[in-house]
């Protein structure tokens, strides 16, 4: 348990039932549901905060103990209409595996996803965005700055890629899971970030202190004309200190969805529907 850790250990989830749950006139075993659930919260979250394009980036989720099924929103759905049961299931190809609004995928857009859950084992959930803090960042040629604490959850863990237009080649593909690493973030320079995550919660805090701290630095940067000179920078070993101490912060994190759920049960509800 990491040193920001230890206050929430023993807190039961949030998990909407699974009873008669199904899609195609299939019952949905009762894993498969709750990582349905999860990926519907997680799409209406970042519609929460803004992090959407039209339909145009995604969010994927591994099928529980089915490591090449995937979730993810049908392609002309908004973020803010997720829900459980209209998740299209698909292979690492993007193939069609369930689709009950029968508007299929973005093949474009999940062979990106594909390319790190196939190499990534860990890559339970994969998601994508095209905020313009986040890009702006990457365009950045020095990237992420350790100018806040926010931006330290990702010193060290962080990689970038430069821009290579479509990924509609194996060999542009295998490009992606080259450049993040063992890391759980990759910058898509002039077009987005790319986070990694063990869960789809993982993913979620990742992705929201990640465009905090872009924020912050866009905000920092937009002060000052020489960043070396103007700007105060934290030392590196409180840096790695700062970063270390971030790691495994499960149970952290299940705070925080609990209470982002309790949220969306009173303003956005159906997501489990």
């Amino acid at each position: 348990m990491s040193a920001l850790d230890r206050d929430g250990a023993g807190h039961g989830n949030i998990v909407p039932s699974a009873a008669g749950a199904q899609t195609g006139g299939e019952p949905i075993p009762p894993l498969e549901w709750e990582a349905r659930v999860e990926l519907a919260i997680a799409y209406r979250l970042l519609d929460w905060l803004g992090l959407t394009d039209l339909i145009h980036t995604h969010i994927s989720a591994q099928v529980p103990g089915r490591p090449e099924q995937y979730l993810l929103l049908p392609y002309g759905h908004l973020f803010g209409e997720a829900r459980a049961s209209q998740m299209v299931k698909v292979d690492p190809d993007g193939g069609i595996l369930s689709d009950p609004s029968g508007l299929g995928i973005s093949r474009g857009g999940f062979c990106i996803h594909s390319a790190l859950h196939m190499a990534r084992p860990d890559a339970v959930c994969v998601m994508h965005a095209h905020s313009e803090a986040t890009i702006a960042v990457a365009n950045y040629r020095r990237g992420l700055l350790p100018i806040s604490q926010h931006a330290l959850r990702f010193y060290g863990r962080i990689a970038y890629l430069d821009y290579c237009g479509g990924f509609d080649t194996a060999e542009k593909r295998a490009r992606l899971p080259q450049a993040l690493g063992a890391g759980h973030t990759l910058m898509l320079r002039n077009h987005g970030p790319l986070i990694v995550g063990r869960s789809v919660r993982e993913a979620f805090s990742l992705i929201y202190y990640l465009e905090r701290a872009c924020r912050m630095q866009v905000a920092s940067l937009s002060q000052c004309s020489d960043a070396d000179r103007e700007l105060v920078f934290v030392e590196e070993a409180e840096c790695a200190a700062m970063a270390q101490a971030f790691q495994g912060g499960e149970s952290v994190i299940d705070r925080e969805w609990n209470a982002l759920v309790r949220m969306l049960q009173q303003t956005s509800p159906g997501f489990d529907s």
